[in-house]
């Protein structure tokens, strides 16, 4: 019997061990036997060795069999262990996981490999759809080159139609307007402004290019200070980026209307910003003399006893109707026809109370009105009193006593020496600060006007600044005009650097003559025609509970202060404007 080396592999129990034995050459019938098991081996006798057989079928049609006994004969034959452990070692997975190659080749041979085992057919996808999408990019590459020869031909008429950049340079623009008819200086969507007017002239001379035409930003253009609806300016700046081209002024007023003009320009550093270089602000408020008649109470009751009987008048109409409305109506709607009657008594005195109009013949009796030596020195004494660091929170609109913002400097306020212009004497008041709140001139106006009237004493407007809140009207607009900014900070700096002055004082007389002919002018005319000055006393007159702080003794009684979350009565102001009370902080860092 021929004996051959093999190696047989058994298992139980799920050991696996390893026997060299010696076996006849046996049919295998198709079946593979892994014996694996440990036995000791006595070479010195031929005994059989008892071991369980685990047998893989890969035919179905040998039956299992668990171990039996199987003869072995003694052999000498031992398998080489050392070969044996090194193979099983490569089978075993390495303990950091992955499979060390000792030269670069067998790495990139396995990278390959892996990357065709992962893919797989996803691969050979990809390659195809690259393929056809070169194919379909080959097909657009005409309709491509088409679209791009179009697209360099528009390319090409634009470019024809852009103008060639020019140079720009910054430079403050030193301006005067009459602001009737305007809705103030600053540009507003759907309303007609300074600025909307100036950018347009800039455009037609030249100085600003089409461009930049669409959008004032463009251009840098700032205001060094607003002002509202109707305030007039005999001196304003602002800060832009022109093109050089020679008589820009005469070019620019050529396209502005009369009552707008330029001064001149200053060429200025590229940082000039006219809002915030600017230090402070010179404003003048016209006012006619007559406003500081004292007040006469005895005309004022008469008139209000003659407003009340037509007031009852009214009543006894309404109620007649609506008892002949109310025989008609069924007794289910008899609660309803009540509150539609209570509802028509309250709209006709809504309607009644109007304030009188100043009349023709009264206003001649008014004007003629001369202010005593010790009134004016009276009203100056109360405009002085404005001066320094206060906190003006009660002179505008909107803000908390305690913000830090309501704290305004103001340098002087000076009254001038009284003017006869047309029959009718005026007051030039002209105050400088640092800056101003909105509405705040003219309620710092309007107060001395009601202490003048009523003989209050000066120690009110001290206690205005407390952090009582009351109700202050506002004078009329119309007498308001912004005299000069100031740069005298930003002077100094141009001083050693070649850079020009901004100065007023060049174009005085241009500005002067300018002033006579359409802001004095228009402000006398206006207040000839309209009245504007008396009729808003008259509006005063009849809101007289309204202002309980307007007393001998200059004290600030609890029924005079607003509470919080209180309305202001709206029929004390003539001239509002609905935008006042949507208008932020940032919008308004200056007043009029």
């Amino acid at each position: 019997m021929l004996v051959t080396r093999t190696r047989l592999s058994l298992s139980l129990n799920k050991k696996r061990c390893l026997v060299n034995v010696a076996k006849p050459e046996l049919p295998m019938n198709n079946a593979t036997i892994e014996v694996k098991s440990e036995l000791s081996m006595n070479t010195s006798s031929n005994e059989q060795t008892n071991s369980i057989l685990s047998i893989d079928q890969t035919n179905s049609d040998l039956d299992k069999k668990k171990a039996s006994e199987i003869g072995v004969p003694e052999t000498s034959l031992v398998v080489e262990e050392e070969t044996y452990n090194k193979k099983q070692q490569q089978q075993q997975p390495s303990t950091s996981g992955r499979k060390k190659y000792v030269t670069a080749k067998e790495r990139r041979e396995h990278k390959t490999k892996n990357f065709k085992n992962r893919h797989g057919n996803r691969l050979d996808e990809h390659i195809k759809k690259k393929s056809r999408t070169n194919n379909e990019s080959n097909d657009n590459k005409e309709d491509e080159l088409k679209n791009d020869e179009i697209n360099e031909n528009v390319d090409k008429v634009n470019d024809e139609k852009k103008e060639p950049r020019k140079p720009k340079k910054k430079v403050a623009v030193l301006l005067g307007f009459c602001g009737t008819g305007y809705q103030g200086m600053q540009i507003n969507r759907n309303a007609k402004t300074i600025e909307e007017e100036l950018f347009k002239a800039f455009v037609a001379a030249g100085a600003v290019s089409k461009d930049n035409s669409d959008d004032p930003k463009k251009v840098s253009l700032m205001r060094a200070a607003r002002t509202d609806k109707g305030v007039h300016a005999a001196g304003n700046l602002i800060s832009i980026k022109i093109i050089d081209i020679p008589d820009v002024v005469e070019k620019i007023n050529e396209h502005l209307p009369e009552q707008i003009r330029v001064w001149g320009f200053v060429k200025t550093i590229r940082s000039f910003h006219a809002k915030t270089l600017c230090d402070s602000r010179i404003y003048e408020y016209l006012i006619p003399t007559y406003v500081f008649i004292p007040y006469s109470q005895s005309s004022i009751n008469q008139t209000k006893i003659n407003l009340k009987k037509e007031i009852n008048e009214s009543n006894i109409k309404s109620e007649n109707s609506s008892d002949i409305q109310q025989e008609n109506i069924n007794n289910s709607t008899e609660n309803c026809s009540d509150i539609r009657q209570e509802n028509n008594r309250s709209s006709n005195i809504r309607q009644i109370i109007e304030v009188p109009l100043a009349t023709p013949e009264g206003m001649i009796e008014k004007r003629k009105y001369r202010i005593p030596s010790e009134t004016l020195d009276y009203v100056r004494q109360c405009f002085k009193a404005y001066e320094g660091t206060h906190n003006f929170h009660n002179f505008t609109i909107g803000r908390n006593p305690k913000e830090r913002s309501c704290n305004r400097f103001i340098t002087s306020f000076e009254v001038g020496e009284p003017k006869i212009i047309n029959n009718c004497e005026w007051l030039s008041l002209k105050v400088h600060g640092q800056s101003f709140m909105l509405h705040q001139i003219r309620k710092m106006v309007a107060l001395i006007v009601m202490m003048v009237r009523t003989a209050t004493p000066v120690t009110l407007i001290p206690r205005t600044f407390d952090l009582v809140k009351i109700n202050i009207p506002k004078a009329p607009a119309l007498g308001l005009l912004l005299e000069q900014p100031v740069f005298k900070s930003y002077n100094k700096k141009c001083m050693g650097n070649g850079k020009g002055l901004i100065e007023f004082e060049k174009h005085q007389d241009k500005i002067d003559e300018f002033k006579l002919k359409y802001i004095y002018s228009k402000i006398q005319e206006e207040e000839l025609t309209n009245n504007t000055f008396q009729n808003w006393l008259n509006s005063l007159d009849y809101h007289e509970n309204d202002f309980g702080y307007l007393n001998p003794e200059g004290i600030i009684p609890d029924r005079s202060t607003v509470k919080q979350g209180e309305k202001i009565s709206p029929q004390i102001d003539l001239d509002d404007d609905p935008e006042d009370n949507n208008i932020s902080d940032d919008d308004y860092e200056y007043d009029e």
